[in-house]
Parts: C-alpha cells; sequence; structure tokens
C-alpha cells in the first residue's frame, strides 16, 4: 500500500517547486486597415501607470510617447529616415485603466518603403508590433 502512495507524494513534491509560467499578452490593433500584432508581458502592462478618460491628462504625454519611439529608434539605423504618419490612443483589451499609444512610422528606405508600428505604454516603454499580412482574396 505505501508503494503506492510513494509515487504521488514524489509527483506532488516536485510540482510545487515548479516557476510559474506567465505568458505574454497579446494585443491586436487595427490601424489604417492593417491589422497590428504585439507580445506585451504582463508585469509591463501592469507597471504601466492606469489612467481613466475624462480625470485628467494621460500619465504619459504625446511628446513623451514620441520622444520614447525616438529614442527607441536610434538602435535601429534602417529607421533613421522613417517619419511619423499616425499615432492613436488606445485601451489595452481586458485591462481596465490601462491604454497605450499606437504608432506608426513609414521608413523611406528605396528598397522596401513600408510601414512600422510601435506600442508605447504610459511608462514609456516601447514594443515593436507586427503587421499581420493579409490573406490573398
Amino acid at each position: 500500500m505505501r508503494m503506492r502512495i510513494l509515487p504521488a507524494l514524489v509527483l506532488l513534491g516536485c510540482s510545487t517547486k515548479l516557476p510559474a509560467v506567465q505568458f505574454p499578452v497579446e494585443v491586436i490593433e487595427f490601424m489604417d486597415n492593417a491589422r497590428v500584432v504585439a507580445s506585451i508581458e504582463a508585469v509591463d502592462i501592469d507597471a504601466s501607470a492606469q489612467w481613466q478618460p475624462f480625470s485628467g491628462a494621460p500619465p504619459l504625454s504625446l511628446t513623451a510617447a514620441l520622444d520614447a519611439v525616438h529614442k527607441h529608434l536610434a538602435a535601429d539605423p534602417a529607421l533613421a529616415d522613417a517619419t511619423l504618419s499616425g499615432i492613436e490612443l488606445k485601451q489595452i483589451p481586458h485591462h481596465e485603466n490601462h491604454w497605450h499609444y499606437l504608432v506608426k512610422l513609414q521608413a523611406h528606405n528605396a528598397d522596401n518603403p513600408r510601414p512600422h508600428y510601435f506600442i508605447v505604454l504610459m511608462n514609456g516603454k516601447v514594443i515593436a508590433g507586427l503587421r499581420e499580412p493579409q490573406a490573398v482574396k
């Protein structure tokens, strides 16, 4: 009888020592008929300031959000000539009072001009977004 319980006790003891896995939050946004996807760590969302519309200005100003993107672009010479083509303030789905900016830049690379998307959290953290390819009809 004891031999039957022993494997269960070993598994129970091992399972309590396993670390919890946090999966990123997938944010799907639409801008100019493009579907943009970004993965954001839940701890980053929790670390960003909360905001309620009509209760004052957002915790991160538009200027500060663009400055954060500009600093982020300094690490990528291919985007040195990119220009702003759109910015929107959006709520993070399923996270009440958490908002972000969705920024669209247009790279002027002669070989392959294309848009680049970034999410800026209310603490200034910049996360690259990916444009999903459109389905061929």
